[in-house]
């Protein structure tokens, strides 16, 4: 018997899963739109806009082709072509490597940082949204999608994110979270996405 459809809404009638999964497409198309009406409105595209974003705010030993694709869980091709396509617009450079000829990073011009910092704020309405919340919801919200996110990384549907629960100084301690780096217990609205200080666990 084949198994009934998430987006069948009778199925969903009855399924609280299917409908977080139809609730959490609904933002993701949210997501989408607000993506594209940036992208287009500046000539460009979403995956150029979101390469823009990253390049204004991550560190330089971040800023490779290589960190970029897992990021946005795209091939090197693909983030290749979009990055060619960006610097024929004058808006990134390349910065080569002084310990490897072989590999580079990537860098804005003055006038893709001018651009990058228009095109990020694709997003505010999202933010709005969730700034309407109570923090003590927000913060609950928060925890709940990383364990969502992690149980993607785990069924390799995504690429390992740099947030605390994949983190090397991450631990569970009962109900309670705790970070080994700063020796400290971690409030549901303390996790992060993306940490800076982010190390992937020893094997």
């Amino acid at each position: 018997m084949a198994k009934e459809s998430t987006f069948n809404p009778e199925h969903q009638a009855t399924h609280t899963s299917s409908k977080v999964v139809a609730a959490l497409e609904r933002i993701s198309e949210a997501f989408r739109v607000l993506l594209w009406q940036e992208a287009k409105q500046y000539g460009i595209s979403p995956i150029q806009v979101q390469i823009l974003t990253y390049l204004l705010h991550y560190p330089e030993k971040l800023k490779t082709v290589t960190h970029l694709a897992a990021h946005f869980n795209m091939t090197k091709a693909t983030i290749s072509d979009a990055i060619k396509s960006i610097a024929a617009k004058g808006l990134i450079k390349r910065k080569d490597d002084l310990e490897d000829s072989r590999s580079h990073s990537l860098h804005l011009t003055r006038e893709g940082k001018s651009m990058a910092r228009k095109v990020e704020r694709f997003a505010e309405p999202m933010e709005a949204s969730v700034q309407n919340m109570p923090a003590e919801k927000q913060a609950n919200l928060l925890e709940q999608l990383l364990g969502l996110i992690q149980d993607l990384n785990q069924q390799l549907v995504i690429t390992p994110q740099r947030m605390c629960f994949n983190c090397r100084f991450y631990d569970k301690k009962g109900k309670l979270h705790y970070c080994n780096l700063v020796n400290a217990f971690l409030k549901a609205g303390d996790l992060r996405v993306d940490c800076p200080e982010f190390r992937t666990p020893n094997t």
